[in-house]
C-alpha cells in the first residue's frame, strides 16, 4: 500500500530538476515531428505503435503534457483506425504525407499506449485517458490472449502468429512493470497471470551458449527460437523490464551478465542462438544504459549512467527508459 501511494505521488510531482530533462528535450527535437509522429530514424523513417507508446510514457514521466497531447492526437487519428481500440502497428511516410503500412496490430505497442494513458490520466486528472486505456486493455484481453501449458500467452498481433507447430510469441512484449497497474485499473486476473506466464517462459526458453531468450519463441511441444533465431533488438528489452519491475533476481539476470561479460570491451547488440556468433559492431550508448541499470541493481548502490549520444531513435528511447526504470524500480 505504501509503495502504491509513493508511485501515485511520484507521478504527480514535477520532475523539472532531474538530469534527464536535457536528454528528453533532445529526443523530442530529433525524433518527434511537429504533428506528433515519432520517427524511427534507424528503420527507414517509419513510425510504429511501439514508438508512439514509448514516447507517450516518457512524456508523462517528464510532465510534458504538450508533447503527450500531440503524440496521442497523431496516434489516435492515424493508427487507431482498425474498428477496435487497438492500433495499426506501422505507418510509412511518403510524398503525400504517409499511410498505414500494415493494419495488423502489435501487442507491445497497444500495451505501452494503454500504460501511458493510465499514467497520464492519473498525473493530469484526465478521466478520458483512463477510459481509452481500459478500452485498449479490454481488446487485448479479448483478441490477443491464448492459453498454453505455461499460462496465458500474449500473442504479438491479432493475425499471423498462430502456427501449426505452435504459436509464436515475443518474450519482450511481456511488459512486466505495467502488469500491476493494469490489474488495479482493469481488475482482470489475466494481468497477474501474464506476469507468471512470462516468467515461466523466460525460465524455460533459454538457448545458445549464454542461455538467453530469443527475439521470437515458438511455444509448441517444445520451445524453440523462431524467425530470426537471435537474442537481439527485441529481446534486449527483457532485462530492462525485469529490472524495472523488480523481478531481476540473480538467477534471472545471470544469463545476461554472462553474455555481457564475454565482451568487456564492447557490447554486441545480438547473438545468433544457433551458432553463438555475435554482432561484430558495438551497440549505441542506449544499450549500454540497460547494462548499467542491470549491473548496478545487482551490485547495489546508486545507478550511474554514461553520457554517450545515440544516433537513432531506438537506442535513444532505451536510454531514456532505463533512466526512468532506475527512478521507479523496487529494490
Amino acid at each position: 500500500m505504501i509503495r502504491r501511494w509513493l508511485l501515485a505521488l511520484a507521478l504527480l510531482l514535477p520532475v523539472a530538476g532531474h538530469a534527464g530533462d536535457a536528454r528528453w528535450d533532445d529526443f523530442v527535437s530529433r525524433f518527434v515531428a511537429a504533428d506528433g509522429r515519432v520517427i524511427d530514424t534507424g528503420n527507414g523513417g517509419i513510425s510504429h505503435s511501439e514508438g508512439q507508446g514509448y514516447t507517450l510514457l516518457l512524456a508523462v514521466a517528464q510532465n510534458d503534457r504538450a508533447t503527450f497531447g500531440r503524440v496521442w492526437a497523431w496516434t489516435r487519428s492515424r493508427l487507431q483506425t482498425r474498428g477496435d481500440a487497438l492500433f495499426s502497428w506501422q505507418w510509412k511516410p511518403d510524398a503525400d504525407g504517409g499511410k498505414i503500412g500494415d493494419r495488423n496490430n502489435a501487442s507491445d505497442g497497444d500495451l505501452l499506449i494503454a500504460w501511458a494513458l493510465l499514467r497520464g490520466a492519473q498525473r493530469w486528472q484526465q478521466p478520458a485517458y483512463r477510459a481509452e486505456a481500459l478500452k485498449i486493455l479490454a481488446d487485448v484481453r479479448g483478441k490477443l490472449i491464448k492459453p498454453s501449458r505455461f499460462g496465458p500467452l500474449l500473442m504479438p498481433a491479432e493475425k499471423g502468429f498462430d502456427k501449426p507447430a505452435g504459436p509464436i510469441v515475443n518474450p519482450s512484449y511481456w511488459l512486466f512493470p505495467a502488469f500491476a497497474e493494469f490489474a488495479r485499473a482493469d481488475r482482470a486476473p489475466v494481468w497477474a497471470e501474464l506476469r507468471q506466464s512470462g516468467l515461466a517462459l523466460l525460465a524455460a526458453g533459454r538457448f545458445g551458449q549464454w542461455q538467453l531468450p530469443p527475439d521470437w519463441l515458438q511455444v509448441g511441444d517444445t520451445l524453440a527460437p523462431a524467425m530470426s533465431h537471435q537474442y537481439g533488438y527485441n529481446a534486449l528489452r527483457v532485462p530492462l523490464y525485469l529490472a524495472w519491475a523488480g523481478l531481476d533476481t540473480p538467477e534471472r539476470i545471470a544469463p545476461f551478465l554472462a553474455y555481457w561479460d564475454t565482451n568487456p570491451e564492447r557490447l554486441p547488440a545480438w547473438t545468433d542462438l544457433a551458432t553463438n556468433a555475435i554482432d561484430p559492431d558495438s551497440a549505441q550508448p542506449g544499450l549500454y544504459t540497460i547494462v548499467a541499470l542491470v549491473r548496478q541493481r545487482q551490485a547495489g548502490g546508486t545507478v550511474r549512467f554514461g553520457d554517450g549520444d545515440n544516433r537513432d531513435y531506438y537506442p535513444a528511447v532505451l536510454d531514456l527508459l532505463s533512466r526512468q526504470a532506475a527512478r521507479e524500480a523496487r529494490r
